[in-house]
């Protein structure tokens, strides 16, 4: 529709150009306004026609399409066709002068006019409902827009239609029809399309998630059924069956059939002794390859898989009533890689001693496929809805940036200041998880080193006389602990850069985190009865290692301190409040020193 729009605007454009006061076409009367009109409007109807009919064709092969779609050799190709029709209509009017007449020089307009007029509302109303059909690849909104466009566009060449009488006024008042339709379009197809392309995004991962989740439900009924049914007589070719042969192995072709797998039995030593099913086309080996022994299953194993194949046959042998259940990959003889089950069970018509057992083996190479790709748009959502939550606290952060600037009292301005950082230390965090490959957790300390930086700048720490020690042991924590502990850490150190130092004068301020058991080995201490002894500054972490907290975050400065009146626990600073809630909503404990200084003690367990 992009490429279809830069001819038909300009055919539009040497429309306008056309009318015979402008003097643009010496020697060309209205007839070529009137010309110019129809090839435009026969081009945009065309589009639209064409543009959802592509859509339905190549919607059973819709991830190869969006690649075709976004490749530039389709949009040259598509340019191409348009400018091959533009310069064919252009000879036939100037050149050629074929090109049918659509104007009489007494203010009327021919038949070809008013019936192309029909035919082009005609496509452009065919172009309505193909665009209703694939309407589930559009947003809401812009499908809203270009259903108003088409509308619209039809009504003018209607208009038309129906009045043959013709002039400077219906003319101009049908461009400014046409300009409003255009500008309809553009804002469906780039507005929303390219300005907007995460609700697209969405709209398609969620019409791709249910489709794998139909197919993910349809596999689990398959294995329920096989599961229920491999219990069943079919798989247990007694010493009956064997004096039957045509009746038993009728049962269980049949019943073979209808499970598409492979059914087999070992003996004792788990030496295959029966296979059927359609063993060629599942490994590409006859079966006769697997019963004399010159395949053995365990060779078209891939070898990563075969060790944790061999612990549950182990197993098995161990306790007879079990059934094993596995999933492994196998090699056809043609490299091709399939993903399989299998269940093993000990015959039950036969006693245990004699040990044989039987099993099934039936692909699930599709199910496979589902599963992973339903990962894979589950991770695309997820960085998806990191992405749009860091933007939009990124957009309130600049609001109240913006809302600062109109203030001149400083106490109002820390408040926006403060409001600011807070909502940052959030933004950065869903920041971090939509860059980290595991959507689950990410690097805390990697986070606080980029947090603090930031806290300094904003408090214009530069060039002062503070200085930032870090010590921080990697510790990977999910949202639901790195949010509240980001903003813990965020109100300390802004209160430490806000009152710790003032004149200017010098300072340190340090954190520390790392896991408790790593305080332990350091320390070198024993515990034993819930209780360790410490040695040196260590005895200030007693009380978390005591209570069986697993992460000890510090954040200490060498500044004026606290004063002795104001009780933590207790306090009138929302600051302050804010850190003790969230140490609460974590599951731990917040503890103040203040001995040379001031030193926050957080433990916690949850990892989020």
């Amino acid at each position: 529709m992009g490429v279809s729009y830069f001819f038909v605007g300009s055919f539009d454009f040497l429309s306008a150009l056309a009318f015979h006061h402008t003097g643009a076409f010496p020697g060309f009367g209205t007839n070529l306004t009137a010309q110019f009109w129809t090839i435009s409007r026969f081009l945009e109807s065309t589009s639209f026609l064409v543009a959802p009919l592509f859509l339905i064709r190549t919607g059973e092969r819709q991830e190869r399409n969006v690649k075709t779609l976004e490749s530039s050799i389709f949009a040259w190709k598509a340019f191409l066709v348009y400018a091959v029709i533009s310069v064919t209509c252009l000879i036939s009017i100037f050149f050629s002068e074929n090109f049918p007449a659509s104007y009489f020089q007494d203010s009327v307009f021919t038949q070809f006019k008013v019936a192309s007029g029909y035919l082009i509302s005609f496509i452009l109303l065919c172009s309505l409902f193909f665009l209703y059909i694939v309407r589930d690849r559009f947003e809401e909104k812009a499908f809203n827009l270009l259903s108003v466009s088409l509308v619209l566009t039809g009504s003018v060449s209607l208009l038309f239609a129906f009045d043959s009488q013709t002039g400077e006024v219906p003319g101009i008042l049908g461009l400014f029809f046409k300009l409003l339709s255009i500008y309809l379009v553009y804002k469906a197809i780039v507005d929303i399309g390219f300005e907007e392309p995460c609700s697209l995004l969405f709209s398609e991962l969620k019409h791709r998630e249910e489709d794998f989740k139909q197919k993910a439900i349809f596999f689990g009924d398959e294995y329920g059924h096989i599961y229920r049914t491999i219990n069943k007589r079919y798989l247990n070719r007694s010493a009956k069956e064997e004096d039957k042969p045509e009746d038993g192995l009728d049962s269980y072709s049949s019943y073979m059939q209808n499970l598409q797998g492979i059914g087999f039995q070992f003996n004792k030593d788990f030496k295959l002794i029966f296979l059927y099913g359609p063993v060629e086309e599942m490994t590409g080996y006859p079966k006769q390859d697997f019963l004399s022994g010159k395949v053995a299953w365990q060779e078209i194993i891939i070898p990563e898989d075969r060790p944790a194949i061999s612990k549950k046959k182990d197993k098995l042998k161990l306790n007879l009533n079990s059934i094993v259940e596995s999933e492994y990959r196998i090699k056809k003889k043609d490299g091709e890689i399939k993903w399989v089950r299998e269940i093993i069970q000990i015959i039950s018509d036969e006693s245990e001693s004699s040990g044989k057992f039987q099993g099934l083996v039936y692909d699930i190479t599709e199910r496979k496929m589902a599963e992973e790709t339903l990962e894979k748009i589950d991770k695309i959502r997820l960085k998806e809805v990191h992405h749009r939550i860091k933007n939009n606290l990124q957009v309130i952060s600049s609001l109240l940036s913006l809302q600062a600037e109109k203030f001149e009292d400083k106490e109002v301005l820390e408040a926006f200041r403060e409001s600011q950082n807070r909502v940052e230390s959030i933004a950065m965090i869903h920041e971090r998880l939509h860059e980290s490959e595991n959507m689950d957790a990410f690097d805390f300390s990697d986070y606080l080193r980029k947090l603090t930086t930031d806290l300094f700048n904003s408090y214009n720490v530069g060039n002062r006389n503070i200085s930032l020690k870090l010590s921080l042991e990697p510790v990977y924590l999910g949202m639901n602990t790195a949010i509240p502990l980001g903003i813990i850490v965020n109100e300390i150190v802004s209160n430490s850069l806000k009152h710790a130092f003032p004149a200017g004068k010098r300072g340190e301020l340090s954190i520390n985190f790392f896991k408790a058991e790593t305080l332990v080995a350091k320390c070198g201490t024993s515990c034993s009865d819930n209780y360790c002894s410490y040695e040196g500054d260590y005895t200030d972490y007693k009380d978390c290692i005591n209570n069986n907290f697993r992460y000890i975050l510090t954040v200490a400065d060498n500044g004026i301190g606290i004063p002795e009146e104001i009780d933590l626990k207790n306090t009138d600073s929302l600051g302050l409040q804010l850190v003790n809630i969230l140490a609460k909503q974590i599951g731990g404990r917040i503890e103040l020193k203040r001995d040379q200084g001031t030193k926050y003690i957080i433990c916690f367990s949850n990892e989020g």
